[in-house]
This record gives structure tokens, C-alpha cells and sequence, in this order.
């Protein structure tokens, strides 16, 4: 399998969600806009992280933040990676402004610059659908849990 820096197919996919970052979200569900909606991801969060905490998490296409935000919020060590060099940006701005200690990385999701075994929970939201080689990404991700690690897709 080939690395973005090899792989031309990746190179437009970080291209395009690069130049989706600005105004990523404001687009639907790219954040939390009502009540009922924080009350929904709240339900959904919780289940997620099944009650346990501190975690060691990894978001992975992480975007602009979201999860990674919502994560560090409630406690946790959160890492987001994300392919796309603009989304990390805006992720990070956001971090910033809110005081959030988060470390973001430019990372493929298919191929994680972490040891096996490096995290608690590995989550991501709206990334499954967009890989090359989902199989091998679903492979990654769960080498990169500890014994008892969580992987929550949220597609």
C-alpha cells in the first residue's frame, strides 16, 4: 500500500478536504448548532467511551477538531491525525482558542506513525467511507489499541 506521498488518488483526496477546510463547518454536522444536538452527541460520546476515562484516544481524520475537541473536553489524551495539512490548521486554531491541550499529526489513516498497542480508544467519524483500502485502515487502527482498546466508527 502507498503512502499519500506516493499515492496519487490520496494526494486529491487531502487536496479536496484541504480545500474544504475553510468553511468546513459550517456545513451540516460538521458541528454542534441546537441543544438537541449537543444532546445527541453527548448520548452518542458516552457511548462511545463506555464510561471509562482517562483515555488515551485517537481520532483519526481528525479534521477540523470536533471529536478530538468533545474527547479532550471530558478529560481525555487526545491525539487527532489527519491527512490533510489545512483541516489540521483549522483543528488546532480551535484548540488554541479553547485551551485545549490536544497534539494534531499529518498522518494517512492507513498507514499510523504509532507503535501497536499506543492508545485506549481509536475513533473516527465520516473517514471510513472516503479510504482507499478501508480493510487495511480497519487493521491499522486496531494494531494501535492497547489489550481492551475501544474502536468506534461513526459513519
Amino acid at each position: 500500500m502507498r503512502s499519500i506521498a506516493t499515492d496519487p488518488v490520496k494526494q486529491q483526496v487531502a487536496a479536496h478536504w484541504n480545500r474544504r477546510a475553510p468553511g468546513f463547518d459550517e456545513g451540516f454536522g460538521h458541528s454542534i448548532a441546537t441543544d438537541a444536538e449537543r444532546a445527541a452527541w453527548d448520548r452518542v460520546i458516552d457511548l462511545v467511551l463506555g464510561g471509562r476515562g482517562p483515555l488515551d484516544a485517537l481520532d483519526i481524520g481528525c479534521g477540523t477538531g470536533f471529536l478530538s475537541l468533545e474527547m479532550a473536553g471530558r478529560g481525555h489524551r487526545v491525539t487527532g491525525v489527519d491527512f490533510a495539512s489545512a483541516m489540521l490548521a483549522e483543528a488546532r486554531r480551535k484548540a488554541t482558542e479553547r485551551g485545549a491541550s490536544i497534539r494534531f499529526e499529518e498522518a494517512d489513516a492507513e498507514q499510523l506513525p504509532f507503535a501497536a498497542g499506543s492508545f485506549d480508544l481509536a475513533v473516527c467519524r465520516h473517514v471510513l467511507w472516503t479510504l482507499p483500502h478501508p480493510e487495511a485502515a480497519i487493521d491499522e487502527w486496531l494494531r494501535a489499541l492497547r489489550p481492551g482498546g475501544r474502536l468506534a466508527v461513526i459513519d
